[in-house]
């Protein structure tokens, strides 16, 4: 082998990674690896024992043009990367994960066949030849980064495509309606499971759109179609005196074949392993293959507790209706589960994620929920942290309690590391990143949420939101628009609907969109009143508007209302100083609705007040962006 051959070869521990064959070897033997993966492995191996960030690795290996997820795009790299080393995330011999920031290459580089190629490097013209084997690595690595830009442009035909499955909720045909949250519930947990499953380019659609389409009169191709899916799993309860049985189907989308089914019998106060059994033999089924260790990992969600398990599902069948009403009713199953079962992790998220939430969901004081939202978070984080309910719970409290954006933003990229099919993981974490004027990123996680729960309005409502905070108004009025196509009751859908319409100027149709959105949500109506009084100020009508604030401030004496809210009428009225005033309320209890303030335009005339910036300073969130003037 010659020198320049040589200065193409990189050795750690028993690999090779050869350049010029494009090919990593394990002891001589070739190690199959897509061309994608092995462009990141050579990138983190010429540079190793240095931080590669994710920013300069997404420039790297996607091009500007091309719109794609980075975040579990990247994700999904990496495990292949690590697949093929044979390396853990957790112990990491390999690649060591910098949370939020980046990776690095940690295994001892034979320096001989290793140059360092990396940027800092400077390249000073020399009038003597350059050396042929310096030559030739620098020919490989302008080769390598071209050939890198060309894969990405191949890539939809060269790269495996993703298969992707959505499990109907199990129709329930034991006669017992009461029995309908165990039929949607162990659903929603095989998807979980299933998603836990590191089957590479498998897909799992979120469990609310499945629900939206289970009953359905539509063909199976017409829901395949819907909701982008090759394979669907449709399953049915029966009850038989003591036991119950489900018999599930696995279906090719493509031609309604029927590629599996089994029959599973349980005692109804066993339905706990039910759900792994199902994930297990249905991930079998599509691609032949699981870890041990992977379903170890299935079994460490769930509880052993069959009544905890029970109470879990009936929790997390309440929460994804996603109604002032049925949020305190998920919380009181959750507290329940873990009555049952004080160690059960999955339990502990939920109460936690639903309590941290709750300012936003029904209107509750941060104050008030802030000691029991710490107390279940660090439950959780004690019997699960590696969940990535957990993790989300996590980034939610440090997100909407404790308006610290990077490390909610660190939480969130961990929940999708854990889950990469969490359509909840992604759309938070494009919450986030919006705030963080990331609105690029933001928007295509967003994206992906939607594509993972495509039938799931508050998808559509949240990417609404972010669409606007990025200046694109007209984007987030038809997001919103899909929004109360998919449930035309679904409070929030409105309320984007509407801050979509104020945007284009259309202060008619935005008035009755928050009037619809104040119908629609409850006794917790404050946020969509406010938004109302707001058009009616705007339109002249100041009046009304003067009695929607009467309103706000009477309902104040009884419940929990935000000053935020108070203050939105006062600036539709054009009363400044009072605006500032609630406004100030507002900071001083840290209202999760400060985090509107930056791009909130119904404040538009308090922004050149040196007022404005001051209570921006207090809260802790930087000035208005000028891109937004």
């Amino acid at each position: 082998m010659d020198a320049g051959v040589d200065t193409q070869t990189y050795r750690f521990r028993d690999f090779e990674l050869d350049l010029g064959a494009h090919q990593l070897r394990l002891r001589g033997q070739p190690v199959r690896l897509e061309r994608r993966p092995f462009g990141l492995l050579v990138l983190l191996v010429t540079r190793h024992g240095n931080l590669v960030p994710r920013e300069e690795i997404i420039e790297r290996l996607w091009p500007a043009k091309v719109v794609i997820d980075f975040d579990t795009g990247l994700n999904t790299l990496v495990r292949k990367v690590r697949q093929a080393l044979g390396d853990s995330p957790d112990k990491p011999v390999f690649i060591e994960t910098v949370a939020g920031l980046g990776y690095r290459f940690i295994a001892p580089v034979d320096p001989a066949t290793a140059p360092d190629f990396s940027d800092e490097q400077p390249v000073t013209p020399v009038a003597t030849p350059m050396p042929r084997s310096r030559s030739i690595a620098m020919l490989i690595l302008l080769l390598l980064a071209v050939g890198s830009a060309i894969f990405v442009w191949q890539s939809k035909v060269t790269e495996p495509e993703q298969t992707r499955i959505a499990v109907f909720p199990f129709e329930n045909l034991t006669g017992k309606d009461e029995l309908s949250y165990l039929a949607s519930g162990i659903a929603e947990e095989t998807s979980t499971s299933l998603a836990q499953i590191d089957l590479p380019d498998l897909n799992v659609i979120g469990g609310v759109s499945a629900r939206a389409l289970a009953n359905s009169t539509k063909s199976l191709r017409q829901i395949g179609r819907e909701l982008g899916v090759d394979f669907v799993v449709m399953s049915s309860l029966r009850l038989e005196a003591s036991r119950i049985r489900v018999t599930s189907r696995l279906i090719r989308v493509a031609d309604s074949e029927q590629l599996w089914s089994a029959s599973f019998d349980r005692e109804l106060t066993n339905v706990l392993g039910l759900q792994r059994e199902l994930s297990v033999a249905i991930a079998e089924q599509v691609r032949q293959r699981l870890s041990p260790d992977v379903a170890a990992a299935i079994d460490r969600r769930q509880t052993q507790n069959p009544e905890a398990y029970e109470l879990y599902l009936k929790g997390r069948y309440e929460w994804t209706q996603f109604q002032p009403d049925s949020i305190p009713r998920a919380l009181e199953y959750y507290r329940q589960a873990v009555a049952k079962d004080p160690g059960y992790a999955l339990a502990w998220a939920g109460i936690a994620h639903a309590l941290i939430t709750s300012p936003v969901t029904v209107a509750a004081d941060r104050e008030t929920v802030l000691p029991a939202s710490q107390d279940a978070l660090q439950r959780a984080l004690e019997f699960g942290p590696e969940l990535a309910e957990t993790q989300l719970a996590l980034g939610s409290f440090h997100f909407f309690l404790d308006h610290d954006f990077a490390p909610a933003e660190a939480a969130a990229r961990r929940a999708i590391t854990l889950d990469p099919n969490s359509a909840m993981s992604h759309m938070f974490l494009g919450i986030v990143l919006a705030h963080r004027d990331k609105h690029i990123e933001a928007r295509s996680m967003l994206r992906r949420a939607r594509e993972l729960d495509p039938l799931f309005p508050l998808m559509f409502a949240n990417s609404s939101n972010v669409a606007l905070q990025a200046g694109e108004p007209q984007e987030a009025l038809e997001l919103a628009t899909q929004a109360v196509a998919i449930n035309p009751e679904f409070w929030p859908g409105y309320l984007h609907l509407g801050n979509a319409q104020l945007a284009l100027g259309d202060y008619n149709a935005a008035l009755q969109a928050f009037a619809d959105a104040e119908k629609f949500s409850g006794s917790d109506a404050a946020r969509a009143t406010a938004s109302r009084g707001f058009c009616l100020a705007k339109l002249g009508r100041k009046d009304e508007a003067r009695d929607v604030l009467a309103e706000l401030i009477s309902r104040s004496a009884d419940r929990f209302v935000s000053p935020y809210y108070v203050a939105v009428v006062y600036a539709g009225l054009d009363e400044v100083d009072s605006a500032f005033e609630w406004l100030d309320r507002a900071i001083a209890t840290t209202d999760v609705s400060c985090l509107n303030l930056p791009d909130d335009r119904r404040f538009e005339n308090l922004r050149t007040d040196l007022r404005f910036e001051s209570l921006m300073r207090r809260c802790g969130i930087a000035p208005w962006p000028d891109s937004l003037e």
